[in-house]
Parts: structure tokens; C-alpha cells; sequence
């Protein structure tokens, strides 16, 4: 019983030398852009309390918004909302220089990371390159956006300096990623073949950009949104943004309400961001249209500037063996959710079935229960009655890679799309598509391969699949002009994409020596 309160005191000891080198490690990062080498070594000798009074009355007496927020962050491991933020830069104003330290006390309980980010360590990264790939790191989920992100990330990280980050969701910060997470997202198909492991890392490295390009591939989760507002409206980085679409506000009714909620929060960031690239000419009007709301608001907002999806083959269909030789299928590839417009094509279907054409339906996707509640049902009722639906979740490459080969023509009749990367896919190996006459899916079909519907009329949608069922010659011409559209590569696209996001950047490296007042 003796030995337990000195075991104890020696824990509780090695824990707040732990904590105090931590803190003397994130005070360094903010002191390297205010001091000279030689003070930071007198405050290093003085020890984290005075080191941290000297920064806060530095930063009071500045009234620097980039440097207030790379101080506030690497003293708290948290970025801060606009809030937060705000309250904090105009408090430091107001307060006698020597109650600039209590500001900062302040800042840090009302972050409220807990104590277990007291030991964590930062990373200050100047005239980087920082790409947020949350998602991607930490899911399999490998459709639509995740195929455009790791496709070009992929190309960016063998090809270009990045910093690639997650989130660390505790303190809404960025962070870098584990082995597993990495693979993840630069070699999916080498990591969706092991078994699955989340890859959290095992120490905590938080990333904090300063004078960077911070690049925001997708739409980020709901509580991202507010912290990366702040950044891009305070940090003094550039925001710059892949736009996929804007479907959720546009086409509120085809997504669950939440959708919507997360998308309006992301246009936060938006209007603070300097460029967004979008996938598709049609993506660029939905942004731009937001963009020239701004001037209200006394905002620029961001330059928009298309930079559309590339046409190139799906890895695994590099070969001329096409095509299958028994019933027709009519493969339907995407998210099976209300925009797509399965259940017009299950109708247009039945309507085949019932003239006595023979085919089969194949869907491949993935689905949330709001999604399929109503889908589903009616797949039900086809199969048993007899039809040949199939309905293929959690469908591998391979799986992909064979229907492509298998099918007569693809169905793709959106109500919206941002681009339409199954369209893209499908003319890439001379496979005919049935698809929207406006929007992205419109743009692509431009070069041919394609018949073009009202994907809000049935009788269209009916006789575009019924020609297509019946017209051996109709199938051969849209393929014969699939084979001479002009191909363009990943390669190209992550290139292009880098050039309008990056290569546009007026952002200057910081220079070694501090920043002089």
C-alpha cells in the first residue's frame, strides 16, 4: 500500500515532462516564424511558460491574421471556426500586453481538446502542397469521387511534392497519414486485396499549413466545414477546391436532407476559396452561378475553371475481347439512388419484357437505405416475377471490368450528373451508351458513341433501349464513332488539374528569417 502513491507520483511526473517537451516542440514551430535562432534558444532555456508569454505578447503586438491563426493552431492542435477565431484576434487587440498569455490559456479551455492532445506535437509546413484526402484514407469505398481522388492523388504523390492528410476528428485538425492510409489512397488495388485494417497511426502528427496551398479534393463531413472556413478565410493559405458538382442544392430533392445541409456548410469554404476546378463544363456553371451571389456578400469568391474528367480506358480493359455472345445486358453502373434513374430504367424494362425482347439488367453501385427503400422493392418484384435483374453491391474492379466487357450498351439516363465517369468509361472501350441530352453527360457524348434521352420521359428512355436492343447496325455505328473519339488520360487529367489549382498560385515561400514587424 506504501508503494502505490510514489508509483503514482512518478507516472503523474514523466506524464508533464512529456507534456512540457510537447508543448516547448509547438511553441518552437510558432517561434521559428517570429524569433531569431538565439531567442529561441534563451526561451527554450527558460522553459514553456515564459516561451509561451513571450509568443502571445509577440502575436498581440503583430495583429497579423496568418500569424495568429498558425499560432492559435499549433498552440491548441485545433483549427478553429470563424468564431473562435474571431473572438480570439480581437480579444489579444483589447488586452494589456501582459494579459495577452491569458488569452491564450483561454483559447486553448475553449477549444476543449482534452488532455489527451496535451502531448501532441505539431508540424508547421511552409510553401507545401497539403491535400486533404480524408475519406479516401480512411474508407474501401472506391466509386465515383474516390476513383477521381486516388486516380489523381495517386499521379501527385509520384509526381509532384504533396503532403497528403487526414483529419484528426477529435480536434478537427489535420494530421499526417499511416502506411495502411497512404497505400489506401495512392494503391488502392493493392490495398482493397488485403484484409481490412482502419491504419490509424500510431503517433499523432499534426500538420499545420502555413503560406501553402491547401487542396480540397472532395466535400468534406459537416463539422470539417467550419474550421476549413476559417482557414481559408484567416490562415493566409489558398484554398483551391475540386468541384465534382453541385447536386445537393441544385437537385436538393434526389439526396437525403442531410446532403444538402453538409453542401450548404461546404460553400462556407467556397466563397473563401481562390480557384475551384471543376469536373465538367456543366459543374462550372452550377459554381459559377454561386460565385456571382458573392458580390452581396462584398466576396469575390473563386475563380471557376472546368477541367473535365478524362475518357480513358478502366484499368483491366486494355483488351479487344468484348462482348458477350448470349442474352444482351444492359449494364447500369452508378450509386443506385434517386438522380440515377434506375427506376425509370426498371420500368422501361418491363415494357421491353412484356414485347417479348430479350435481355437482362445488371445494376452495379452502392446504396444507402435512404436510397434503395424504394429501389429495392421493385427489384424484388421483377425477380419474382421471373425477370433477370441482378443488383451488384460491393462489386470489385474485376467484377466492373467483366460487365464492361459483357454488356451491349450502357444505361445511363441521370436526372444530374456533375460528370458521369461510367459514360466516360463505357465509350472509352467502344461500348454504346444510353444517356441524358443535357448537362455533363451531353458534353461527353459530344464526340459520339451515344443516344441521347429526356431522362424525364419513359417512352424516350423506352424506345432509346429498344433501338438499341434491336439495331445490330444502330450498335456498330455507336461503335465505330466510340473508337474515334479522342482519348485522354489520367495522366493528362492530373496534370491539367495541377496546372489550374496549382500552377496558378501567386503564393510566395516563406523566407527562413522570421517575419520582421
Amino acid at each position: 500500500m506504501s508503494e502505490r502513491p510514489r508509483v503514482t507520483t512518478e507516472s503523474a511526473d514523466a506524464a508533464r515532462v512529456v507534456r512540457t517537451e510537447a508543448m516547448l516542440q509547438r511553441l518552437e514551430q510558432i517561434g521559428t516564424l517570429l524569433f531569431t535562432e538565439e531567442r529561441r534558444a534563451a526561451l527554450r532555456a527558460r522553459g514553456a511558460g515564459v516561451y509561451l508569454d513571450e509568443v502571445a505578447r509577440e502575436i498581440r503586438l503583430r495583429q497579423d491574421d496568418e500569424l495568429t491563426w498558425v499560432a492559435l493552431v499549433s498552440f491548441t492542435a485545433a483549427y478553429p471556426t470563424s468564431e473562435l477565431f474571431d473572438w480570439f484576434r480581437r480579444a489579444l487587440e483589447l488586452a494589456p500586453e501582459a494579459a495577452a498569455l491569458r488569452i491564450f490559456l483561454e483559447a486553448g479551455s475553449r477549444t476543449a481538446t482534452g488532455f489527451a492532445d496535451l502531448d501532441a506535437r505539431v508540424e508547421v509546413v511552409t510553401g507545401a502542397v497539403v491535400v486533404d484526402v480524408d475519406f479516401p484514407a480512411r474508407h474501401s469505398h472506391n466509386t465515383g469521387v474516390q476513383r477521381v481522388v486516388r486516380q489523381t492523388v495517386s499521379r501527385w504523390d509520384a509526381e509532384q511534392e504533396i503532403v497528403p492528410v487526414a483529419w484528426v476528428h477529435g480536434s478537427m485538425s489535420f494530421r499526417r497519414l499511416s502506411a495502411i492510409e497512404h497505400e489506401r489512397v495512392v494503391d488502392w488495388s493493392s490495398s482493397a486485396r488485403r484484409d481490412w485494417e482502419h491504419g490509424d497511426p500510431e503517433q499523432t502528427e499534426f500538420v499545420v499549413p502555413y503560406r501553402s496551398i491547401v487542396l480540397i479534393p472532395s466535400v468534406p463531413d459537416y463539422n470539417q466545414c467550419g474550421p476549413l472556413a476559417a482557414l481559408a478565410e484567416y490562415s493566409g493559405n489558398e484554398v483551391v477546391i475540386l468541384g465534382h458538382d453541385a447536386i445537393p442544392v441544385v437537385s436538393a430533392d434526389t439526396v437525403p436532407p442531410e446532403e444538402t445541409v453538409r453542401f450548404v456548410n461546404f460553400l462556407a469554404v467556397v466563397k473563401h476559396a481562390k480557384r475551384v476546378a471543376t469536373v465538367s463544363a456543366a459543374a462550372a456553371l452550377e459554381f459559377d452561378g454561386f460565385v456571382r451571389a458573392l458580390p452581396a456578400q462584398g466576396l469575390t469568391g473563386p475563380a471557376v475553371v472546368p477541367v473535365p474528367l478524362p475518357v480513358e480506358l478502366p484499368d483491366g480493359l486494355r483488351s479487344d475481347d468484348r462482348g458477350s455472345t448470349g442474352v444482351p445486358l444492359v449494364l447500369c453502373v452508378g450509386s443506385q439512388e434517386p438522380r440515377k434513374n434506375h427506376l425509370a430504367v426498371l420500368h422501361a424494362a418491363e415494357v421491353l419484357w412484356r414485347e417479348g425482347l430479350r435481355f437482362r439488367v445488371r445494376f452495379i453501385g452502392g446504396a444507402n437505405p435512404w436510397a434503395h427503400q424504394v429501389f429495392d422493392p421493385r427489384v424484388r418484384e421483377l425477380v419474382a416475377a421471373g425477370r433477370p435483374v441482378e443488383v451488384l453491391r460491393g462489386a470489385d474492379d474485376d467484377v466492373l471490368v467483366a460487365s464492361y466487357r459483357e454488356a451491349l450498351f450502357l444505361a445511363f439516363p441521370s436526372l444530374h450528373e456533375g460528370y458521369g465517369l461510367p459514360v466516360a468509361e463505357a465509350l472509352s472501350i467502344g461500348l454504346p451508351v444510353l444517356t441524358s441530352r443535357y448537362g455533363s453527360t451531353a458534353q461527353i457524348a459530344e464526340h459520339g458513341g451515344c443516344v441521347l434521352i429526356d431522362p424525364e420521359s419513359d417512352e424516350e428512355i423506352t424506345d432509346g433501349m429498344r433501338r438499341l436492343l434491336t439495331s445490330p447496325e444502330l450498335i456498330d455505328s455507336l461503335r465505330h464513332e466510340a473508337a474515334e473519339r479522342p482519348e485522354r488520360t489520367w495522366d493528362d487529367y492530373a496534370r491539367e488539374l495541377w496546372n489550374a489549382l496549382i500552377g496558378r498560385s501567386t503564393l510566395s515561400k516563406q523566407e527562413e528569417e522570421p517575419r520582421a514587424l
